[in-house]
């Protein structure tokens, strides 16, 4: 599956050649967005709350689960 990221900017494959591509929810320190979705060394996306980032987690998670080829994150 393809996650294109919040802004557009970058595409990683989920679960390409090396079989694994981890995306987490950190903090992020800086500016007005305090929480980051990142794959692979890179932001995928920003959040002003926690929750909120979960919650797109999850939505990726529905979208793996239903075999959806390709993701855009909000």
């Amino acid at each position: 599956m393809y996650i294109l990221s919040q802004d557009r900017k970058v595409l990683i494959q989920f679960g390409g050649a090396d079989g694994f591509t981890m995306l987490n929810v950190t903090r992020n320190f800086g500016g007005k967005e305090k929480y980051a979705i990142t794959a692979s060394g890179q932001i995928m996306g920003l959040y002003l709350e926690e929750k909120t980032a979960l919650d797109e987690l999850v939505k990726i998670l529905t979208a793996i689960e239903e075999n959806k080829q390709t993701y855009m994150m909000n």
